[in-house]
């Protein structure tokens, strides 16, 4: 970690002189509209910037291109500044530049090592890097503890949002020896801090990265065209792979020009079953900045504002769970108003941090060995938003409102598990879920990577819609619609493999068959494999695109069926898939043969595994729960034994869990199970 650092530290001076983003003069501009609902016909039509909207008027920003654009259509626009860059240069000069964000962050991460952990999270167009500070107790071990993230700067020309962000980063590791809530805190939670995202915009005081991209409009979950394609900068995928290693439970995205907690969706009225909790949480926040014009915040949902697709808090929340929340600050003049600014905000989240910590909390393990589990965690009553463990240490945090829940934990090649809890006024309630193995040998799809669901009516509708959340996991009768224009991309963990036969089944959600088109790809960016238009349930060989394994699903709505939301497109109720060799075993037992005769004992066992066998000609190989051959032995025809001394083909001793024993001959397959349990 050190050898990182130092390297920061040498290349921070090379990142003023690095060439700035190219870009045209952008104005602040004023258009009036005839009543709020006319927002929306603007957003989707001319892909506006937005600043803040209003009854009667939207201010944004905008070229002059799009300045004549809009009047040539008939708005009438009023510029309220000519060239924003400029102006806001003149505003406040004392805001910290990105070179003085790093050495701040280096700074604090060699002055006090054992609370933080300085990271790169990657880099941005023009090479600089994205510093992200994870604050915690043991900040170089992962724990079991609820995980916020704050990021700042977006928007590059949105300054105050950095120096929220860097502002609460030093309040917490200089307040930690000294501050009881500090030290509590930063004790039980893990709390990650990104003050620059948008580095190259930072730097040129751009709204935009230097692809000219609002990183705003560009995650995964119901983005629409505003950007290249979803995750389409380096950006954001920045922040989707940080979300895949960590579990975050709360997140809030710092930005300018307004005074709002600006509370999910985004992108659509119809309020996640979350709401009321969301709106609870949403208005304490704004009710701690209490203080003067400046500082105090009001909740608004984000839809009800304007319009915005593939915004980083619709993301965090729909694909990963966790609760995403836009907080919109006026941009100030003087320190004076930073400072007043920076401490209201601190006193918000130092209360919604300490929330991040209630509700509920579990582990998913093996009930064999207590290997943590990768699982869904699905809330049914009542309804709530479904999370995922942490793939590392198979935790999750759930923020929930008090009350009485049922919820089922699902884990890939285990039985699923129902647990009920009753969620305390304060504090958490713990829950330990041991998943027993199961050998089905199905599996389910349980991720999102992107999904879209286009508006194709001009003025633009919005009319009810299904949860994404229903066309994961295993089949249910509860489904997701994915519209006339829609298109979900799946990930399949772990990967689909080819096996003998079909592979994996897309589940048509109710009796009216619609038309959907399958790809399949291991780059989910590129390289896609289609399989063409279907209907209904279907089933589908990797051997027909040449595969031999797949981790992501694209399904594509291509018309037929329901038009009428919010059942219109297709309707994906699930896709399963095989994934270890028992499956194929399953299908040819069928047609196994007298000839063959297996037994083992004892089994379960600890240690040596007794195999007694009766066959004409063939092998003998020994399973893991993945389908991977960990053990072969040659047999000869007639009855013999074979000790398995249980260690693989390396002489390692294999860990507990469940193993098969397969003979395979030419005329068919037979096995048995074999629990080993040290």
């Amino acid at each position: 970690m050190k050898k990182c650092l130092v390297l920061i530290a040498l290349l921070i001076p090379m990142f003023v002189l690095q060439a700035s983003p190219i870009s045209k003069k952008e104005s602040v501009i004023r258009i009036e509209v005839p009543y709020h609902d006319a927002v929306y016909q603007l957003q989707d039509k001319y892909h506006l910037s937005i600043i803040d909207a209003q009854d009667y008027h939207v201010d944004a920003y905008a070229t002059q291109d799009l300045i004549n654009t809009l009047r040539n259509n008939g708005y009438k626009v009023t510029i309220l500044i000519d060239d924003y860059q400029k102006e806001s240069g003149k505003l406040f000069q004392a805001i910290h530049t990105y070179a003085q964000v790093c050495s701040t962050m280096y700074a604090l991460s060699q002055n006090y090592p054992a609370i933080t952990k300085l990271e790169t999270l990657g880099f941005s167009v023009q090479n600089r890097p994205i510093l992200a500070m994870r604050v915690t107790d043991n900040p170089l071990i992962e724990e079991n503890e609820p995980e916020v993230r704050l990021v700042g700067a977006h928007h590059g020309n949105e300054k105050i949002s950095t120096e929220v962000t860097l502002s609460f980063l030093r309040y917490l590791t200089e307040n930690y020896s000294s501050n009881p809530q500090v030290t509590d805190l930063v004790d039980n939670r893990e709390i990650w801090i990104i003050p620059i995202l948008n580095a190259d915009g930072h730097v040129a005081n751009n709204r935009t990265n230097s692809n000219g991209v609002d990183l705003n409009r560009d995650y995964g979950y119901m983005w629409q065209s505003a950007s290249p394609s979803p995750w389409s900068q380096i950006e954001t995928r920045a922040v989707q792979k940080h979300s895949q290693l960590n579990n975050i439970t709360l997140e809030y995205e710092y930005h300018s020009t307004a005074s709002y907690v600006n509370y999910l969706w985004d992108y659509h009225p119809k309020d996640p079953p979350d709401s009321s909790y969301i709106i609870s949480i949403s208005q304490q926040y704004a009710d701690s900045t209490y203080g003067s014009t400046t500082t105090q915040l009001s909740k608004i949902n984000g839809f009800a504002w304007y319009v915005a697709r593939g915004s980083a808090q619709d993301a965090i929340f729909g694909i990963w769970g966790g609760i995403g929340t836009t907080i919109e600050t006026q941009y100030p003049s003087t320190q004076a108003k930073v400072d007043s600014i920076c401490i209201a905000n601190r006193r918000a989240l130092l209360a919604m941090i300490t929330r991040a910590g209630w509700g509920i909390a579990g582990t998913v393990v093996d009930s064999i060995t207590s290997a943590p589990l990768f699982a869904m965690v699905q809330f049914a009553n009542p309804k709530r938003w479904p999370t995922y463990t942490d793939k590392t240490l198979g935790d999750f945090h759930k923020m929930i409102a008090p009350g009485d829940y049922t919820f089922k934990v699902s884990a890939n090649g285990y039985q699923p598990k129902t647990v009920t809890v009753t969620v305390p006024t304060t504090g958490v309630v713990d829950v330990d879920v041991k998943l027993i193995p199961d050998t089905n040998n199905l599996y389910y799809v349980q991720k999102i990577v992107w999904v879209r669901r286009d508006n194709i009516n001009n003025p633009p509708t919005y009319y009810d819609e299904t949860y994404t959340m229903d066309g994961l996991g295993m089949p249910d009768g509860i489904y997701y619609s994915l519209g006339p224009a829609g298109q979900i991309v799946l990930e399949a963990d772990p990967p689909i493999r080819n096996f003998i036969g079909n592979d994996f089944t897309v589940y048509e959600g109710d009796a009216t068959p619609e038309f959907y088109i399958v790809s399949v790809s291991n780059d989910w960016r590129s390289s896609w494999y289609s399989y063409g238009s279907y209907s209904g349930t279907v089933n589908f060989d990797l051997t027909t695109v040449g595969m031999d394994s797949v981790r992501y699903i694209k399904i594509v709505n291509s018309g037929g069926g329901s038009t009428s939301d919010p059942y219109s497109g297709f309707d994906l109720d699930g896709v399963s898939y095989r994934q270890n060799q028992s499956a194929i075993i399953e299908d040819v037992s069928l047609r196994m043969i007298n000839t063959v005769r297996l037994a083992i004992y004892p089994n379960p066992t600890k240690s040596l595994v007794n195999i007694k066998y009766q066959c004409a000609l063939g092998g003998l190989k020994i399973y893991n729960i993945e389908g991977r051959i960990i053990r072969e032995f040659t047999l000869n025809s007639g009855s013999e034994n074979i000790i398995w001394d249980t260690k693989d083909k390396l002489g390692n001793l294999v860990p507990s869990g469940i193993y098969f024993c397969v003979i395979d001959e030419p005329q068919g397959m037979y096995k048995q199970k074999i629990v080993l349990n040290r």
